[in-house]
C-alpha cells in the first residue's frame, strides 16, 4: 500500500499506467480502455499544471504572483483555480484559506522545525483571502498576502485531467496524485474500490465503492512529526498558527468534484467532527468519513456500511 490516504484495492488486466513524480508527490495515472497517446497527454498536462499552480517552484507563475504582488494577468488555469480557493475561504469564513503561505512555509516538517511564537503571531496577520483582490481577469494581493494552492491545486488538476481523458474517449481510469483519488467510470461494469488508509496503521479503515466520482483525504498521519510526545502535523489553524487540535485523525470527502473533494477535506478536518460534519449534510452531493482518534468511523447521512464496504445510499 502506498504511504497515502486513499488508495485502489482491486485486479485488473489489459491495463495502461503512468507512475511519475509531480506536484511534489508520486502519481499515477491507470487507463483501462485507452491508448498511449491519451496516457501522455494526460501525464504532460498533470506536469504543466503542478509547475503552473506551485507556491514552491521559483519559475512558477503563482511564484510571480506571490513575489510580485502587483497585478498579474494570470493563465486561465490559475484564475480559475485561485476563484475557486477563494470561494472555498469564503464560505468556511477563513477557517480554509489560501493566503496560509507566510505560515506554511514556517512549518518545516521534514525536518521538525517549530517555529517561534513571534513568528507564527506575524505570518497569521498576513491570512486574509479578502487581500486576493480580482478585477477584470488581473489578480492583486495586499497587505502582504501570499497564496498557497496546497489544499486544492491537487483537485484542480484532477479534475482537468479527467475531462481531458473523457474528452478523448477514455471511459474507464484512475487518477491518483498522491492519494487524492478520482475515478472514471467503472471497471467493467462494476464500481471502483477505493481504500482509506488507518491513521498511522498499516490497512485499510473501509473501502468505499464509487464511480465518476473523487475520493479525497486530510490526515494527520500525512506529514508530521513528534516532539515530546506531541504531534505537530501539516493541518494548520489560520487564527492560532498552529497545528489543529482536535479529536480527528482524517477527513475523507466523497464528491464529483476533485476541486471541492480537496478543499473540503481540510476544511473539514479543521471544523472538527461535529461542526464538519453538519457543513457536509449541507453541502449537495457531497458525502464525508469523519476517523477520530479512537479509529472510529462516523459517516455522513448519505453514505452506509456494510461490513468493511461503504457505499452512497
Amino acid at each position: 500500500m502506498l504511504s497515502s490516504a486513499a488508495t485502489l484495492k482491486g485486479c485488473f488486466s489489459k491495463t495502461l499506467s503512468r507512475t511519475f513524480f509531480a506536484a511534489d508527490t508520486v502519481c499515477t495515472i491507470t487507463l483501462y480502455d485507452g491508448n498511449e497517446d491519451a496516457l501522455d497527454g494526460a501525464v504532460e498536462l498533470v506536469t504543466t499544471l503542478a509547475n503552473r499552480l506551485s507556491c514552491k517552484d521559483e519559475a512558477s507563475e503563482l511564484n510571480k504572483l506571490n513575489t510580485e504582488s502587483s497585478a498579474l494577468s494570470p493563465s486561465s488555469e490559475l484564475l480559475d483555480v485561485i476563484q475557486k480557493g477563494v470561494y472555498f475561504s469564503n464560505i468556511s469564513n477563513g477557517v480554509f484559506d489560501i493566503t496560509v503561505k507566510p505560515l506554511s512555509d514556517l512549518w518545516d516538517f521534514k525536518n521538525a522545525k517549530i517555529p517561534s511564537n513571534a513568528e507564527i503571531l506575524s505570518a497569521t496577520k498576513k491570512i486574509d483571502f479578502k487581500n486576493i483582490k480580482i478585477q477584470n481577469g488581473s489578480v492583486s494581493l495586499e497587505n502582504g498576502a501570499k497564496i498557497d494552492l496546497g489544499g486544492i491545486a491537487k483537485g484542480y488538476i484532477a479534475d482537468k485531467i479527467s475531462d481531458f481523458l473523457l474528452k478523448n474517449g477514455v471511459k474507464s481510469a484512475i487518477i491518483n496524485l498522491g492519494g487524492n483519488v478520482t475515478v472514471v467510470g467503472k471497471n467493467k461494469g462494476e464500481k471502483f474500490n477505493i481504500g482509506i488508509q488507518k491513521p498511522f496503521e498499516d490497512g485499510t479503515a473501509a473501502l468505499i465503492s464509487c464511480s465518476d466520482t473523487s475520493v479525497v483525504t486530510s490526515g494527520i498521519y500525512q506529514r508530521y512529526f513528534e516532539e515530546n510526545g506531541k504531534i505537530y502535523h501539516h493541518l494548520l489553524n489560520t487564527k492560532t498558527g498552529y497545528p489543529e487540535q482536535n479529536s480527528l485523525y482524517s477527513v475523507t470527502i466523497i464528491s464529483p468534484s476533485a476541486t471541492a473533494a480537496d478543499a473540503l477535506s481540510t476544511l473539514c478536518f479543521l471544523k472538527g467532527l461535529k461542526e464538519g460534519l453538519a457543513f457536509i449534510e449541507q453541502t449537495p452531493n457531497t458525502e464525508a468519513v469523519f476517523i477520530d482518534q479512537n479509529q472510529k468511523l462516523h459517516l455522513s447521512t448519505g453514505l452506509k456500511m456494510n461490513n468493511n464496504l461503504i457505499e452512497i445510499k
